[in-house]
């Protein structure tokens, strides 16, 4: 399955602000399904990279805490016309993917 974002981005003096919403469960595992009392598996987003021009600026491990379809808000050093990728992948295998061009 895969991971749905939607991204966008702005720079200005050489610094781009880029924003995600990923839409994904972000289940834990902790919780117990009530009819059969048995947990829900554990399915959330484990690595969270930014690349810049093919470049890693941001490397990120989530856990089970972060809540569903999360919000990620960052500040890089880039400028217009860069392309900045959003890559996450989920502790089940799922990956997502989203790339834009900085205005």
């Amino acid at each position: 399955m895969s991971i749905k974002i939607r991204m966008r981005g702005k720079s200005k003096g050489g610094i781009a602000e880029v924003k995600a919403l990923i839409k994904h469960p972000m289940e834990s595992g902790a919780r117990m399904n009530k009819k059969t009392g048995k947990p829900y598996p554990a399915n959330y987003i484990n690595v969270v990279e930014v690349l810049v021009n093919g470049t890693k600026a941001i490397d990120a491990q989530w856990s089970g805490a972060v809540s569903a379809n999360p919000y990620l808000g960052v500040k890089v050093k880039a400028n217009k016309g860069d392309k900045v990728t959003l890559n996450v992948a989920s502790n089940i295998g799922d990956k997502g993917t989203d790339s834009i061009t900085l205005k």
